[in-house]
């Protein structure tokens, strides 16, 4: 075996193969004995994964290889292989059927964000922007290359747009593609209430170049939207004429504290307006409001809204 190499059934010497050693599992939840046996286990498991991988041709892998698909099965279990703490429901199961099992699911689950997938491109607006378009197209490419048996971890995809709120780096394989969409669909299904022609009036006037920049579409529309209905202006034009944005102004105005709330009691004035029922969506335009805030604090004593609020 070369030094880059690893062997199947050999116990790991190294920190990025510690998973399936002794050390994997932390005695403080299993005792030694339970310790040992799913040491066993896992390292069998290991094994038979590694030898489907390899069509049965080899029992050595190379190490970046092996650490790889003890990641994908620790993906699959749920276990941070980062951590040394096995959930105690994987103490006593037969591992391989728990890893079937498990695996079989994963498989639904890549299912139904395919199809959250295509949802996601039917109710997208037609509002140019490349990265967008490519990421959407990308997406799709992902459930070609997915490898959910072998290297469930993994995300073989590139993806360019920006949401206005970002999945957690530290999802991975299908987790960070079904949270992604998810929340592409809430900014999918905001944008589609509105008018195409108005969406595209507030993206001139807040990016001239925004059909090739890295920008997201939602967070300038959602903004100015919040905006109009704490002016109590119709959402027609979506772009804020001088008169509203005094009005937003003046009700801006007064403690620090309360401007928080006022925006919160606009965003969900907002969401009524627009039959937003559902609870993911309503706090998803929720959660701009503290960035929003952020930037008002900043351009209200200048009373320089115009760059918060586009018109």
């Amino acid at each position: 075996m070369g030094d880059g190499e690893y062997t199947t059934g050999a116990e790991p010497r190294d920190a990025e193969l510690a998973p399936v050693s002794a050390n994997g599992v932390d005695e403080a939840l299993a005792t030694p004995d339970e310790a040992a046996a799913f040491q066993l286990r896992f390292l069998r498991l290991l094994e038979r994964r590694t030898a489907i991988h390899t069509m049965g041709d080899s029992t050595s892998v190379p190490r970046h290889v092996a650490a790889d698909l003890l990641r994908s099965i620790c993906f699959v279990l749920g276990i941070d292989p980062d951590r040394p703490e096995v959930p105690r429901s994987l103490l006593s199961v037969d591992l391989e059927d728990e890893y079937r099992r498990r695996v079989d699911a994963l498989g639904r689950r890549v299912d139904a964000a395919e199809k959250l997938w295509r949802d996601v491109c039917a109710r997208m607006p037609l509002i140019e922007n490349i990265a967008l378009r490519d990421t959407l197209k990308n997406l799709g490419d992902f459930f070609t290359w997915y490898d959910y048996r072998s290297m469930a971890h993994e995300t073989p995809v590139m993806i360019d747009y920006p949401l206005c709120h970002p999945v957690p780096e530290t999802l991975q394989g299908i987790d960070y593609i079904e949270e992604y969409l998810r929340r592409l669909m809430i900014e999918a299904e905001f944008l589609a209430r509105l008018e195409v022609e108005a969406i595209e009036r507030v993206l001139r006037a807040s990016a001239p170049d925004h059909i090739e920049l890295l920008i997201n579409l939602y967070e300038p529309v959602a903004t100015n939207a919040i905006g109009l209905a704490l002016a109590g202006k119709n959402l027609d034009q979506l772009v804020i004429a001088e008169p509203a944005r005094i009005e937003i102004e003046s009700r801006l105005r007064g403690p620090a504290g309360r401007r928080g709330r006022v925006l919160q009691d606009a965003a969900g004035a907002l969401c009524n307006h627009l039959s937003i029922e559902s609870t993911a969506s309503r706090a998803y335009l929720s959660d701009l409001v503290p960035d929003l805030l952020a930037r008002i604090e900043v351009s209200l004593p200048q009373r320089a809204l115009r760059g918060v609020f586009v018109g």
